[in-house]
Parts: structure tokens; sequence; C-alpha cells
């Protein structure tokens, strides 16, 4: 590649980088900064902290199996044939098994009703289908259309945020976001549309290849919302919506690297981008050092933040915004990193290490949480974060020449 391709790709992956960023920031601004608040506001912090606990369920889906479905694709376009039945098959699967995750999530708080099983069974179908959505603006590199994609999402979450007064559900007010979402694909992409049950002649290593991703990314998502449901759980409603706003200016600012992430894959299988252990290393490096700088950071923000928006909780918060934003943004981080190493190395690796990482989540995390409570969850995702960054790094560098 010469100078002037150089040039233009770094030109291009800032373009694309920025309007990534511009994309989560409006997305999760929307979220954390007018939704969450807003539902907080109106039903309560120990109502919230339920709701925040069913939520969990929905993301897990999402980001487990959507994004898997996503990223498989993304790995699909440029070593086999793909189809977009293929994938349509492996989210009705999926589909089906919301049945049961949604039906489990509200027996076990004892909140079974008609009303809110169907309510958040069409959320969490729903929402496999729009994280997964996003494959079509990234295997194309249109992060133009990436931006719109989330905006159109964003917009739909306030307009559900104004009917609550009349829905009196905060699933359909997510909802009203998720379908904007996807209805947007409908317009300006393809994987919607038909022929819907088509298979390529690779849909079964497709299909091997989702799952492989999916169970990598169901340990990571478990991991990611353990603060929700293992407190919800051991402790009660309210130490949720207390670590939540504990540990949220951290999730917003790691939010930065899922733009990240996207641009990394798209363009590590579109280019030939060639890294060595000694680069690999140094990014490993530079990134743990970010980590820390981004910790003390979030803290000092969430001084002000939790402050204003969440006055009910803020006394209780303040005592682990460093532990829990640090443990927030070495799992973000990690993420990063495993993403580069997608990109080199099989599916298989990313479940490996992510095996090791719920390891060392049921023996440090769970043990720590029941002795010590949020302190105990604090400190012990800030070690298994560590532990997956360490983990992260050390295949990586075996992996490369």
């Amino acid at each position: 590649m010469g100078n002037t391709g150089k040039k233009s790709l770094v030109l291009g992956a800032s373009r694309d980088f920025i309007f990534s960023v511009l994309a989560l920031v409006i997305y999760n601004g929307v979220l954390q900064l007018v939704i969450n608040p807003g539902l907080n506001a109106r039903i309560g912090a120990e109502a919230f902290g339920t709701v925040l606990y069913l939520i969990s369920f929905v993301s897990i889906m999402g980001s487990g199996f959507g994004t898997a479905a996503s990223y498989s694709r993304m790995v699909a376009a440029k070593e086999r044939t793909h189809e977009n039945g293929d994938y349509n098959l492996f989210l009705s699967m999926i589909a089906g098994a919301s049945f049961l995750v949604t039906f489990i999530s509200l027996f076990m708080l004892k909140e079974l009703t008609f009303a809110s099983y169907i309510q958040m069974l069409i959320l969490m179908i729903v929402t496999v289908f729009r994280y997964y959505a996003d494959v079509e603006y990234r295997m194309t590199i249109r992060f133009v259309d990436y931006f719109l994609f989330f905006t159109s999402v964003s917009v739909g979450y306030l307009i559900g945020l104004l009917l609550l007064p009349y829905t009196g559900s905060w699933a359909i007010t997510l909802l009203v976001g998720e379908v904007f979402g996807i209805a947007y694909t409908v317009v300006r992409g393809k994987i919607f549309r038909a022929p819907f049950t088509k298979l390529s002649a690779s849909y079964k290593d497709n299909l091997k290849s989702a799952w492989i991703i999916s169970a990598s990314n169901i340990i990571g998502a478990l991991i990611l919302n353990s603060d929700r449901l293992l407190l919800r759980l051991a402790v009660g409603a309210r130490e949720v919506t207390v670590f939540y706003t504990a540990s949220l200016i951290g999730k917003i600012v790691a939010m930065l690297t899922t733009p990240l992430n996207g641009i990394i894959i798209s363009y590590f299988t579109n280019y030939k981008i060639k890294l060595d252990k000694k680069k690999f290393g140094l990014i490993g490096v530079a990134m743990a050092v970010l980590s820390i700088i981004g910790a003390f950071v979030c803290t000092v923000v969430s001084m002000v933040f939790v402050k204003i928006m969440y006055p009910d909780v803020f006394e209780e918060a303040q005592d682990y915004f460093f532990l829990a934003n640090l443990g927030q943004i070495l799992y973000f981080i990690s993420g990063s990193l495993m993403v580069i190493i997608m990109s080199f190395t099989k599916e298989k690796m990313q479940l490996v290490i992510n095996v090791i990482y719920i390891v060392a989540f049921a023996a440090i995390v769970v043990p720590l949480t029941f002795i010590q409570g949020l302190f105990g969850m604090a400190i012990g995702l800030v070690a298994v974060n560590f532990i997956r960054l360490i983990a992260t790094a050390v295949i990586g560098i075996s992996k490369l020449d």
C-alpha cells in the first residue's frame, strides 16, 4: 500500500470513527441522561433497580446473540459465502429461546403476569434483531448510515418516554426505539429484505461461527450485567441502583470503545493490516494505563453527574465511584483488545478468553459480593477485568510473529 493509499485509509478510518463515536454518544446520551433518569424519577430507586435487573436480560440476549450474528457475518463477508437466510435462521432460534429466558427472568422475581411477559418477550426479540442490524453498515463501511441508525433508535426512545405516562410500561418505552432502528435498516439496507430463507453454501459454517461467538459474548454479557443480576438476587433492588449509578460514567465513557471495535473489525477484515508482538504488547500497555487515568476522570465527573441526576442515591454511591468505574473501563478496554485478536485468530480464541474470565468471576466476584456486598462487587470486578486484560494480551502475543 503506497503513501497515498495509507493516507486515504487513515482519513477514512478517522471519519468513520467520528461518526461512530457520535452515534454512540447520541445513543448512550439519550439512554443514560434522559431515559434511565426519567424512569428512576418516575418509579423510584427501588423499582428502578428491578427494571435494571430485567433490562439486563434483554441486553444479555441482544449483545450476546445479536452482536454475535453481526460479528459472524463480518467474518463471513471476508472468508465465506453468506445469505440473509443464514442469519435469519440463527436469529429465529434465538427468538425461540427468548420465550424461556423471559419466563425465567420474571419468574425469579415473582412478577410473572401475562402483560409483563408479552411486553418483555417482544422487547427481547426485537432487541436481538436490532443488535444484529448494525452489520448492515459495518459490513459495507457506511458509518454515516451507522450514525443515522443509532440516531433513529435514540429518537424512538425519546418518543417512548413521552408515551410512558399513557402506557405505564418501561418495556414499551424501549421497544419504540428498537423498532425505529430496525425500520431504518429495512429502508436503508438489505439484510431484512427478501429472500428471507435462502441459505448459502456456507450456512453451516456461518451458524457454527455465530454459535461460537455467542458462547463467548454471553459470558461477557453476563459479567457486564453481573452487578445488576447478582446484587438484585444477593443484596437487594436499591443496591442495584446504587452500584449502577456509581459505575455509570465509566459505562458511558467505555461505550466509546464500541464504535472503535466496529471500525477495528471492519478495517482489519477489509484491509491487510499487519501486527507483530511488540506492537500488540504496546497496545495492551497503553490500554491498561488509559484505564487507570480514565477511572480518575470518571470519578470526578461522577461526583457532579450523580449528584444532579440521581440525588436520592448519591450518598451511598460516592464511596464506590473509583472502583466501579475502573472495573467498567477495564472490561471494555479488554474487549477492544479481544476484537483485535479476532481479526487474526479463530473465533474460538475469544471463547477461551471468556472461559478464563467466567472462572475468575465465579471464584472472586461471587463470594466477595455475598461477604462484602457492594464493596465486594466493586473490588471483585476490578480484579477479574484486569485478569481478562492480561489473558487477552498474553494470548494475542502468543499468536503473533
